[in-house]
């Protein structure tokens, strides 16, 4: 297929309200201190679903579109706060003012076609209601949450493109909301009256209550990280559940746990081990480039990481907010050169680095953010400092294992779940393959340069399916 020809065309823009007005004593609705410190950008999601039912395509597609709406305004009103807006990094207005809602119908092309091309994540952004990452549109960076429903004319596939504001969701309230709105979606489609909702939990503003002198903090946005002058490339690879499971054996991890039980059972998960590969591949792309000219001193992973299940006693999957924290592995330059010594030895090390660093996550960790300040101050002077310039940071942000490809409107599952092109440097976003697989896809964000070496390893190029 020529994606050239392929035409986008909006047909149809609203504004849908919650089907019921918000209380008024729900309409100021504090913002958790996570929140306060989250990135004022967007998380920008795609879901592909076939039309595996040809014959009627025209009135199935209208009934659908009519079903989204309604679907839509219903969940809203459970979600009340993706309605409203944003005030000065301190509560959310519930003004019940809308979300943007956007049908567009696509020519010339095949979903089934679109999903094979190379450049798929180039082209993701036209099924978004807008550009999550551009900065000249000043206005979009205070939208809650927007959506765009794309219609394929010529086979009835559907695209649901969101954006939604990280001020308000993390990846799990976001992947929250699309189930809910799916689940009532389903049940207009099929009169099921007991259908059961869910809906979220609003406990993360009580347990990180909202911090007064954080109004003002502005947190390190894309622009920190968008490299300037270098043509930023994404490129998607995909690791099949055979190739992750030698990883997992491969990494036979040299841990920092005294106890000797638990080091022979302390086995890293298929993400820990990919990521550890990605970093390691990275790293050696860094060295190569330098040959000793002004070398990197210091490498940092930094993972996005759910506080739910780690507290005590665990927050349900539908507390909604951002719970979410960072783990920082990190590892000198001259460590890796002395591991590098022994290649048997360097990749379970950058595991054991980055196994150690995620399950400091634990219990204690979630108490000292509630009760201390060290976490925020770190935020605040990493925002204003930024990393030394001897400092490279790669960032890793994982949708795995989220219930992502359970969201069914009433047409089925979607067959592939994405985003679009990343325009920031050292970039990792891991996804689920498919909802059957155990497979990862990796969106690698590099500057071209970088990942002219990168994609060669000899070492990513072993796993790559």
């Amino acid at each position: 297929m020529n994606d050239m020809m392929m035409k986008v065309e909006v047909v149809s823009t609203e504004i849908i309200k919650p089907s019921c007005p918000t209380p008024l004593h729900l309409k100021s609705f504090n913002l958790s201190y996570l929140d306060q410190i989250a990135p004022p950008s967007q998380i920008a999601l795609l879901l592909y679903y076939n039309n595996d039912n040809n014959n009627q395509i025209t009135s199935e597609i209208d009934s659908s579109c009519t079903i989204l709406k309604k679907s839509l305004a219903e969940a809203l009103s459970k979600f009340y706060p993706l309605a409203g807006k944003v005030i000065d990094n301190r509560f959310v207005d519930c003004n019940d003012d809308g979300v943007d809602y956007f049908e567009s119908k696509v020519s010339n092309c095949q979903l089934s076609q679109l999903i094979q091309l190379p450049n798929v994540q180039d082209l993701a952004k036209i099924f978004l209601p807008f550009d999550p990452f551009a900065d000249s549109d000043e206005g979009n960076s205070t939208k809650v949450l927007s959506v765009q429903v794309n219609v394929f004319e010529d086979c009835g596939g559907i695209v649901i493109g969101l954006c939604i504001s990280h001020k308000l969701a993390d990846a799990c309230s976001v992947i929250t909301f699309i189930n809910d709105w799916a689940s009532i979606a389903r049940a207009i489609a099929t009169a099921d009256h007991d259908q059961q909702i869910k809906g979220p939990l609003f406990e993360a503003q009580s347990l990180f209550p909202l911090k007064e002198f954080l109004t003002g903090f502005k947190p390190p946005t894309a622009p920190r990280i968008v490299a300037g002058d270098d043509v930023i490339v994404t490129k998607k690879f995909v690791f099949g559940s055979s190739k992750l499971a030698e990883l997992k054996k491969k990494a036979k991890i040299d841990s920092e746990i005294d106890d000797v039980h638990e080091q022979l059972n302390y086995q890293p998960t298929r993400v820990q081990a990919l990521s550890a590969l990605i970093w390691r591949c990275f790293i050696d792309t860094d060295q190569a480039k330098n040959k000793g000219a002004n070398p990197t001193e210091v490498y940092l992973a930094l993972f996005a990481i759910n506080l739910r299940a780690r507290m005590i006693p665990p927050l349900p999957l539908n507390s909604f907010g951002n719970v979410t924290s960072v783990a920082l592995p990190m590892v000198m330059s001259k460590e890796v050169a002395g591991n590098k010594k022994n290649d048997q030895q360097y990749y379970p090390y950058l595991v054991g680095k980055v196994r150690d660093s995620i399950k400091k996550i634990d219990g204690d960790y979630v108490r000292d953010l509630q009760t201390s300040n060290a976490f925020l101050d770190g935020m605040k002077s990493f925002s204003e400092n930024g990393p030394s310039a001897e400092t490279l940071i790669l960032s890793f942000t994982s949708w795995c294992r989220f219930p992502i490809y359970e969201a069914n409107f009433g047409w089925g599952k979607p067959i592939w779940v994405g985003s679009c092109t990343l325009p920031m440097k050292n970039a990792v976003y891991l996804m689920d393959t498919n909802s059957s697989g155990d497979g990862i896809e990796a969106w690698v964000s590099l500057s071209k340069e970088d990942m002219n070496e990168f994609e060669r390893h000899p070492e990513l190029v072993a796993v790559v399916s």
